[in-house]
């Protein structure tokens, strides 16, 4: 369940594809995200790198997991599932903390 909250809280901060993105599924999401960062380090390296500071993922994770690609996928894909990884991390810490709280 956090997979789909993670990727459709993604999508939606970074204003990735269309009005209706929350009616397509999670691979569909992953896509649309995995193009846009494909995008960005094409065309807006600054931008991209704005959104690595502003989800809290290091530049060095990224150029460690970037220079450690033996699956030979995009660097959009393992972009994605860097920042997929960390949202899920700071929503579980949330749920941790919001519990604690009450």
């Amino acid at each position: 369940m956090e997979d789909i909250h993670a990727i459709t809280y993604l999508v939606d901060q970074l204003q990735v594809g269309s009005q209706d993105f929350h009616k397509k599924s999670k691979q569909e999401q992953f896509d649309m995200l995995s193009k846009y960062l494909n995008n960005l380090i094409a065309t807006d390296f600054n931008k991209l790198l704005s959104i690595l500071y502003r989800i809290d993922v290091a530049e060095e994770t990224v150029r460690h997991a970037l220079e450690n690609n033996t699956r030979d996928i995009l660097s959009g894909q393992i972009i994605a599932e860097l920042l997929l990884k960390r949202e899920k991390e700071k929503i579980k810490l949330r749920a941790k903390y919001s519990k604690k709280s009450l």
